[in-house]
């Protein structure tokens, strides 16, 4: 999966005949740096130059620059924490969509001007409070006057999720919440009904 990410950040770089040079050597670079097990440092490495990169008609939006410092990074040594390249795999649309728990206790979360959260439940009140953290790996926030919840991200599409008294700071429970993916069209027309002489998508014998 980690090679995929890897080959999905490069193929949105704008290539031409100007970006060669770079391009090659970022590929060259990377390659050499996966087969050398150092996987980790290349995937914060891209994701810095993933937000680094803006391309523009306008000018080169220092392509160059930016790739041969990613690559020096790349072949580099130091430590990364606490470093620009230290980046998060997380990002604020990470948290946006449906989460639910096996049981079927699901919350929402939208963000226009700021984050929306409602959650299943007859009555629920709107979340307040609602607080991200800087590497968008968690998020909280209240609800009513009774419950803080406090969510955590395992990967992109899991989360723990902690109920919390107002009152106390005690933990009430825990579970685990899984964002819910939509099927594609193909999956949909697949697996629907229909009223020709076949089922699930396919011809019935």
């Amino acid at each position: 999966m980690g090679v995929a990410y890897i080959v999905g950040h490069l193929s949105q770089l704008n290539y031409n005949a100007w970006y060669g040079g770079a391009s090659k050597e970022l590929v060259d670079t990377t390659i050499t740096q996966i087969e050398d097990g150092n996987i980790d440092r290349v995937m914060s490495v891209l994701r810095r130059l993933n937000l680094d990169y803006q391309p523009t008609y306008e000018n080169r939006a220092h392509y160059n620059e930016l790739v041969y410092e990613a690559v020096a990074q790349m072949e580099g040594d130091l430590e990364l924490q606490g470093t620009k390249w230290d980046t998060s795999p997380f990002t604020r649309e990470t948290w946006l969509g449906h989460w639910q728990n096996d049981t079927g206790f699901w919350i929402v979360i939208d963000h226009i001007l700021e984050f929306e959260v409602v959650r299943s439940g007859d009555d629920a009140p709107k979340m307040t409070n609602v607080v991200i953290s800087d590497d968008f790996k968690s998020i909280s926030f209240n609800e009513g006057d009774q419950w803080r919840h406090e969510l955590t991200l395992v990967n992109k599409y899991e989360a723990s999720h902690l109920w919390r008294h107002l009152d106390n700071d005690g933990v009430w429970k825990t579970d685990t919440l899984h964002k819910l993916i939509p099927a594609s069209p193909d999956q949909r027309g697949f697996t629907q009904q229909v009223d020709n002489g076949t089922q699930d998508g396919r011809t019935k014998p």
